[in-house]
């Protein structure tokens, strides 16, 4: 404000009593428009703070749907989970007595942000009990080596954070170019992950095979297992994973992974850890490895089938087959896969090549309803027709009832093994794929204070309006 109309203000009474709520108005308008938009934010950083939830304002998030649909127009409906915490949890049902929502057309060719929604449609839709929130488990007695690009590395980080961040578990990434890696550094300390970075001019392969060495070098006195991934490797439940290891002696020579699934690789391959699922070493193991490391580094192939030659040719150690990994070589359409309904995997591979899946979307829900909640598969049979939610993922409808709950739907392509079964060794019972399965895919998700909204999005011919469901995930009070 310039200084002559200043001494005019303050020289006028009835000036000063116009400005001083014309004042207060501005400041809460510039309120009210920052702080709606801060719940806007799909990517927020796991560990910062989170912009309060609008749960008292019932209405459509217009701009939302426009990042998901592209049409004039679409067809929205809502479903609102509250979760109660509860000290004495036995586990998740298998049904949501809840059927799915109706859908109205939502005009999305406006100058509208929101929509105003009646307050019964943001209602509670159905309640369910989960465990209470637990702190973030220690794994600090892990140490977790990838070999890949700077820039890989970085788009990977956001999807480290939900198994690593607040863990203390050590991350070492071996990159072509450690001197652009600042821009990694500083997103995995706001992500609360301990990472280094080692700079390598090695082929990618031979990286791969030096983390043996690398890791050996940076473990401490509490390290007890070395861990090989691919940047694509994803863990849901690193409390799970900690869990399952701690069944395994670690002071003892140890070669723990997973198999590919499909039979035919390992006509490429062999029978060896495969490196998206996660290869665990014990420290014993590594040590006998790094003795012979000259010998072996000689042997040029992929890094997995460099380490498993190494084993297999000068220890007595054999691969332990954990069941929980996946390295899902599974091409085309894996959706078969995630919504089967069985146990949350320990780990996840190709799901941002093979096949997409957001990992970071899918993981977020577990702010509100705990890890093991993600891809739970729930039936949803209130209306006519049976439709299943599977958390983090889609929402589907069979075209025939589902005879066969264990059975997983094969809807991936073929594999080149010309012989019987080539999937069933691994992931069997099968059944065939259902071609006229409806279903809406997670394309989102934001999270809130006590709450997130899962966007869920079928996408029709481009002459159809596209289906948007709305999954509110919320903690009960």
């Amino acid at each position: 404000m310039p200084h002559h109309h200043l001494l005019q203000w303050r020289q006028s009474t009835a000036l000063r009593l116009i400005a001083i709520p014309t004042a207060i108005l501005f400041v809460y308008a510039a309120f009210f428009f920052y702080s709606r938009h801060s719940d806007v934010d799909i990517n927020p950083i796991p560990n910062a703070g989170l912009p309060p939830s609008n749960s008292s304002s019932c209405h459509i998030d217009l701009d939302l749907l426009r990042t998901y649909a592209s049409n004039s127009s679409a067809e929205y409906a809502r479903l609102e989970i509250a979760v109660v915490r509860t000290e004495n949890f036995t586990g998740f049902s298998d049904t949501l007595d809840v059927p799915v929502p109706t859908y109205q057309t939502v005009q999305l060719d406006t100058e509208d942000h929101t929509k105003p929604l009646p307050e019964e449609r943001c209602s509670t839709s159905v309640t369910i009990h989960a465990p209470v929130a637990a702190p973030r488990v220690n794994a600090s007695h892990m140490i977790f080596g990838v070999a890949t690009s700077v820039e890989r590395l970085y788009d990977s980080l956001d999807a480290f954070a939900h198994w690593a961040g607040g863990t203390n578990a050590h991350i070492v990434a071996v990159v072509d170019d450690e001197s652009s890696a600042k821009q990694s550094k500083k997103r995995a300390k706001e992500l609360d992950i301990r990472l280094t970075v080692i700079q390598n001019s090695e082929e990618l392969l031979d990286r791969y095979f030096s983390l043996i060495r690398i890791l050996l070098e940076r473990k401490d006195e509490l390290t007890q297992w070395i861990v090989l991934i691919d940047d694509d490797t994803f863990f849901p439940s690193m409390r799970n994973l900690v869990q399952r290891l701690a069944t395994y002696d670690p002071t003892e020579p140890q070669y723990i992974g997973a198999l590919t699934e499909d039979i035919s690789q390992m006509y490429y391959g062999s029978h060896m850890a495969y490196g998206g699922a996660g290869i665990f070493l014990s420290i014993p193991l590594v040590q006998q490895l790094d003795a012979v490391f000259e010998y072996c580094y000689d042997f040029k192939h992929s890094g997995d089938r460099m380490i498993a030659r190494c084993i297999y040719d000068h220890t007595t150690t054999k691969l332990t087959w954990e069941r929980g990994l996946h390295q899902l070589d599974l091409r085309g359409d894996a959706s078969g896969f995630y919504e089967s309904g069985r146990p949350l995997p320990l780990s996840l591979h190709h799901w941002k090549s093979w096949f997409h899946a957001d990992m970071v979307a899918l993981s977020k829900v577990a702010a509100i309803c705990g890890e093991d909640c993600l891809l739970r598969r729930w039936n949803l049979p209130g209306g006519k027709d049976d439709w299943y939610l599977i958390n983090g993922f889609s929402v589907i409808k069979y075209s025939v009832p589902l005879s066969d709950p264990i059975a997983m739907e094969q809807t991936w392509d073929n594999s080149k093994y010309k012989g019987p079964d080539p999937f069933a060794y691994s992931l069997g019972p099968l059944r065939k794929k259902d071609e006229n399965k409806f279903s809406l895919r997670l394309k989102g998700a934001i999270q809130e204070t006590d709450r997130v909204r899962q966007i869920y999005v079928h996408e029709s011919a481009s002459d159809r309006k596209p289906q948007v469901l709305e999954v509110v995930w919320k903690v009960a009070h």
